[in-house]
């Protein structure tokens, strides 16, 4: 199951996505960043307790986060990954793009 926890205070939003990140997920996880998007100016995302994770949430947790560049949000990502997760994290290159924005 994804779990979404959010936190807001002032200008800084903090979002955390745990559980089941997923394509099955998908249209939950793509409905709360773009609502959270409109919150704040500075914006933390933090991943962690992942029980499954999978290249389509990379793929639109990127892209949200290219958009939310270009609107001239500061982003700070926090991936807290076992292993598996972690592996396909840095083999996808996703690490090092995130890193980046």
């Amino acid at each position: 199951m994804l779990e979404i926890e959010e936190f807001t205070q002032k200008n800084l939003s903090t979002l955390r996505f745990s559980g089941d990140l997923s394509i099955a997920q998908a249209t939950q996880f793509q409905q709360q960043l773009l609502k959270f998007a409109a919150k704040a100016t500075h914006i933390d995302i933090k991943i962690d307790n992942v029980e499954n994770m999978d290249l389509s949430f990379l793929q639109l947790l990127f892209s949200w986060a290219k958009s939310m560049k270009k609107s001239e949000k500061k982003l700070n990502f926090e991936f807290v990954l076992n292993e598996e997760f972690s592996r396909i994290f840095d083999e996808s290159g996703f690490r090092q793009v995130f890193e980046q924005l």
